[in-house]
């Protein structure tokens, strides 16, 4: 039998007298509510009457006192997103049990969350991420919760829903909108996290790769269509499609990567350890192994010695203790066996316990007592060699040997005969033991420093969102008077992990070391960062108030703008500064430059609302200068020159002159300040917590900067 449906999408009652029409609705409502969730939809399309009953309060309510008796003790909360109906609540509650995966007492609060996000994101025009973020953080806070659990449980309703989206059109021109939002310096949690934009980038480049591609496509035939149009039009639109090729580029690759250190298998900072550096180790070492080792307890001693004129007498020796070392001489050898480090005429002092007993026929002798050892010309010699193995150092084989000429036994106490017997009987003994248990104490040290070695960390957290690779890359080099290490050193996202990466050391010319240590960094390291906060969008500055902490008004530049004053008179401006693109940083002999792409947006606030009033490019040429504050490498910028232009202005015809005194005043007083300031700052070098460096030296090579430096215990 046809059946037609109604604009509803409702089939009719098919026949009057069919069972169902004498039901009562609590009747239906208590049979649909034991129904699987799943079947709801269908069921509801079935009839008219049954329709209506799932847009009605009832049979939600009673869902909601079913699956969720505690339901009905929430209270109801402040802030901007709100319960709502029986149906938004059941369907709250769903979300947090079922895709969020919590059971806690928010858990309600949080599937609303859910849900408004989802409602604003299927808006014909969404409203920007980043008021959406802070609008679910400043809930979660209002309802009590910190910081830093707000933060978290926003992230996670994030990943949740961006998973869930469908793979339609209008998904993708939200996912896009998201990623060229900018946050800017917005204080921490309201910036997005970002495991969120890598999500929204993982979801564009594997899911909608292929409208992605055509996107770009349709952008490049549109830009060969406006080339008729005008010059200015089409310098325009080559530099906006530019930009948005290269900033996609830019994600895809660090989306698709666990890292930026799969760019090429070596390394890009190497340590250099001179012959006067690997002294200063050998004495750390040397000096570390006696403060940690001593008192060293040696294994007992008994023997039955025979005495002339007395008989066999019972002897023996404990508490044997080595409790001082002095070290005469020493040196470290590098070179094809390994590093080797030697100690000889070392002595030691020995104290131990001394007893013997004498049985005859008819009677028994025993006596105790102390007796120190004076151990000379000892010797050690400790071989081990090093090799790169997944991003970690491993000593591969380790040797140790140490060798005693004599001793010196001192015995307090007990007859002359004694002293002989003990010279006699254990002289040797004690000579073999102490040669033994040194031994194998070095041999235990080296096995814990193997440990310690493989367990530094792969990477060193810079902030929230950026990390340094510190991953080991090949074997170290070693020659007749350093030891040279490689390390990875590129800049990432913050816990994407060090890559395990093997290569050599850094490639370009290394000069003569003159210091204990040298530190090499190719100018891959300084792209790389540049590159990942230019990814995380850090590179963005907003200026709305004086350095004297007085508002910024157009009043200030009314002699250096006087059109922005003559048509906004004492109100209220602001600044924003934005990189645009990666900066690329060049280095040579004679220093350090840099290109930087920057937009400058001139605002101001009238009668409540922010209006903009003028865009301006600009293209720096920046001269840097590196230096060292603490341990950190830490540097500044100059301005050398730039090219302004005025990209569009509410302003009228600017004359030339006036744009370039605008963009030199905001240049000089403003964004360049800024920077110098985190400049200055600075990021950690290559050293081990407890030492610090001076006498440093920077020397700027072809591709790279070395860092000379003695280093002293800190």
């Amino acid at each position: 039998m046809a059946m037609n449906r109604n604009k509803d999408n409702v089939v009719p009652t098919i026949k009057d007298d069919s069972p169902f029409r004498y039901l009562q609705e609590d009747v239906l409502i208590e049979i649909f509510i034991r129904v699987p969730i799943s079947d709801w939809e269908h069921i509801s399309s079935v009839r008219k009457q049954w329709a209506d009953l799932f847009r009605g309060e009832c049979l939600w309510q009673a869902a909601l006192n079913r699956a969720y008796p505690h339901a009905s003790r929430t209270q109801r909360w402040t802030g901007p997103i709100r319960q709502g109906s029986s149906k938004r609540r059941f369907m709250a509650l769903y979300i947090s049990k079922n895709i969020l995966g919590v059971d806690t007492d928010i858990d309600e609060m949080l599937g609303h969350i859910y849900l408004f996000l989802k409602d604003q994101l299927q808006l014909s025009t969404a409203p920007a991420s980043g008021v959406l973020h802070g609008t679910m953080i400043d809930q979660l806070i209002v309802s009590g919760k910190s910081k830093e659990e707000a933060d978290e449980v926003v992230t996670k309703i994030w990943l949740a829903l961006l998973d869930n989206l469908e793979d339609t059109k209008h998904t993708f021109l939200v996912l896009k909108s998201i990623a060229q939002e900018y946050d800017g310096f917005l204080p921490y949690p309201y910036s997005r996290p970002i495991k969120v934009q890598w999500k929204v980038f993982e979801k564009l480049f594997v899911d909608f790769r292929d409208l992605l591609v055509l996107r770009l496509d349709r952008n490049r035939q549109e830009e060969v269509s406006d080339i008729t149009s005008s010059l200015q039009q089409t310098q325009l639109l080559q530099k906006m499609i530019l930009t948005e090729v290269i900033t996609f580029l830019a994600l895809f690759v660090l989306s698709t990567s666990p890292s930026l250190a799969q760019a090429k298998d070596g390394g890009y900072v190497s340590l250099l350890v001179s012959e006067t550096g690997l002294e200063l180790a050998k004495d750390f070492l040397i000096h570390k192994m006696i403060s940690t080792t001593l008192p060293l307890q040696l294994p007992e001693i008994e023997k039955k010695v025979k005495i002339p004129l007395i008989g066999k007498v019972r002897m023996g020796l404990s508490n044997i203790k080595i409790y001082a070392v002095d070290v005469h001489s020493s040196r470290v050898e590098t070179g094809g066996d390994g590093i080797v480090l030697s100690v000889s005429g070392a002595t030691a002092d020995v104290s131990m316990d001394w007893s013997y007993a004498y049985k005859a026929s008819f009677f028994h002798i025993a006596d105790h007592g102390v007796a120190s050892v004076k151990v000379k010309g000892m010797d050690l010699r400790t071989t081990v060699s090093l090799v790169g193995e997944n991003g970690s150092l491993k000593i591969a084989s380790r040797d140790s040997d140490c060798k005693v000429k004599s001793i010196g036994i001192h015995i307090n106490g007990g007859a002359s005969w004694l002293y002989q017997g003990v010279v006699d009987a254990f002289e040797k003994k004690i000579i073999s033991t102490v040669e033994e248990t040194v031994s194998n104490k070095i041999l235990e040290k080296m096995k814990k420093l193997d440990a310690k070695l493989q367990s530094l960390p792969k990477e060193g957290k810079i902030d929230d969102d950026v990390a340094v690779n510190l991953t080991f890359t090949g074997s170290p080099v070693l020659d007749d008077s350093s030891v040279q290490v490689g390390i990875n050193g590129l800049f990432m996202a913050n816990g994407d992990g060090g890559k395990k990466v093997s290569g050599s050391i850094s490639s370009f010319s290394t000069p003569r070391v003159k210091r204990m240590v040298g530190i090499s960094i190719e100018e891959e390291v300084f792209n790389s960062a540049t590159l990942v906060y230019f990814i995380a969008k850090r590179m963005h500055v907003d200026i709305q108030e004086t350095k004297n902490g007085s508002a910024l008004s157009t009043s200030d530049w009314k002699l250096i703008l006087p059109e922005l004053y003559k048509q906004y008179p004492n109100v209220k401006m602001m600044l924003t500064m934005t990189v645009t693109s990666p900066p690329a940083v060049n280095i040579r002999k004679n220093g350090i430059d840099a290109i930087i792409d920057l937009e400058i947006s001139i605002d101001v606030q009238n009668s409540g609302a922010v209006l903009s009033v003028a865009r301006i490019s600009v293209v720096l040429d920046v001269g840097g200068t590196a230096e060292i504050a603490e341990n950190n490498l830490a540097g500044s910028l100059r301005l050398k020159g730039f090219n302004a232009t005025m990209t569009w202005s509410k302003l009228g015809d600017l004359q030339a002159n006036y744009i370039q005194d605008v963009v030199s005043t905001i240049l000089e007083s403003l964004f360049l300040p800024y920077v110098n300031t985190r400049l200055k700052r600075g990021f950690p070098l290559p050293f081990t917590h407890g030492f610090k460096i001076k006498n440093t030296e920077i020397v700027y090579v072809e591709n790279g900067v070395m860092v000379c430096s003695d280093v002293a215990f800190g």
